[in-house]
């Protein structure tokens, strides 16, 4: 049963229930509320948890809670995303998953990289909630980060928020239905949107009075040879051109959407595909993902070095 027992939607004709004789209504009507929300005993309690976890280990174990019960999600995650560290999970509510085998070390050890929602962050996207079929590439079941990591989730749809805690860092929850069950309907996101106000200024409050987040130096160390894997992935072999198309062929855009991105001739990519393809010695979107994943342990940070060229040289695993 879902924290929300009731969604009302007031209208104009409906009757007020009584009038003061001695004030009469005035006649400019009143903005009227286009919300509202009724908590069951278990949903006032979970509010009432988040209240109390504010500052604790414990706060978003209850504000992901909230939101899962509040659109019946069978998961829920939420990640610290920094632009110096590899993220951080901090709360799993995925106990299928987890039985099924879905490994979050996966994830950490490099693909997070091509995640859509990652990606949002990276660009800066506003603070909000914003449904899968929003932000995820064309091809994105394709792609080799869906076949490698997302299929193992079993999710069919998700709710992602995204709220930004300063320059440097931001919190991402995931909210997702399992096969098996109906994708998230309109008004189940415009309910998430429609209480992101308190549970943002829970998140707020939080962060201002909580011990900050600790990371040991093989994040730091990880997410640098990540972001150098990115910056200079077959850059001894490949044109600028070509190495900005593996980016948009690792994270899942087809042809069409890469030349919309890039402002060129859906013909121009296609051959430049080829030609990646050619000079990587790679015969799919697979191998290409495999060099790229196995380049990471040899990037060199800070540096403009073809992590390739130390994967395939001497004392390389090539």
């Amino acid at each position: 049963m879902n924290a929300v027992t009731q969604l009302k939607y007031p209208t104009r004709d409906t009757p007020a229930v009584m009038h003061n004789p001695d004030f009469p209504a005035a006649d400019t009507p009143r903005r009227r509320t286009r919300f509202a929300l009724a908590l069951d005993a278990d949903g006032v309690d979970q509010v009432a948890a988040i209240a109390a976890g504010v500052g604790q280990a414990g706060f978003y174990d209850a504000a992901v809670a909230f939101l899962r019960r509040l659109i019946d999600a069978d998961v829920g995650i939420a990640m610290q995303y920094s632009i110096d560290k590899r993220p951080q999970y901090i709360c799993v509510q995925a106990d299928a998953a987890r039985k099924r085998g879905a490994r979050e070390a996966v994830y950490m050890d490099g693909p997070y990289v091509l995640d859509p929602v990652y990606q949002m962050y990276q660009r800066g996207q506003a603070d909000g909630a914003y449904p899968m079929a929003s932000y995820v590439p064309d091809d994105f079941y394709d792609s080799e980060f869906y076949q490698c990591f997302f299929r193992n989730t079993h999710l069919v749809d998700t709710i992602d928020v995204l709220w930004r805690i300063d320059a440097r860092s931001s919190m991402a929850i995931c909210l997702g239905r399992e096969e098996g069950t109906a994708p998230f309907a309109e008004a189940e996101l415009a309910l998430v949107r429609h209480v992101l106000p308190l549970v943002f200024a829970a998140m707020r409050r939080h962060h201002e009075i909580a011990a900050p987040a600790t990371h040991d130096e093989e994040d730091r160390l990880v997410h640098r040879k990540v972001e150098s894997t990115m910056a200079n992935f077959g850059a001894s072999l490949l044109t600028k051109r070509e190495r900005e198309v593996v980016f948009y062929m690792l994270s899942g855009y087809s042809s069409e959407q890469t030349a919309e991105r890039l402002n060129t001739a859906e013909g121009t990519i296609r051959n430049q595909r080829k030609s990646i393809h050619r000079k990587l010695e790679t015969g799919s979107q697979a191998e290409l993902f495999s060099l790229f994943i196995q380049c990471i342990p040899f990037a060199e940070p800070d540096s403009d070095v073809d992590p390739l060229v130390r994967f395939q040289g001497p004392g390389g695993a090539a």
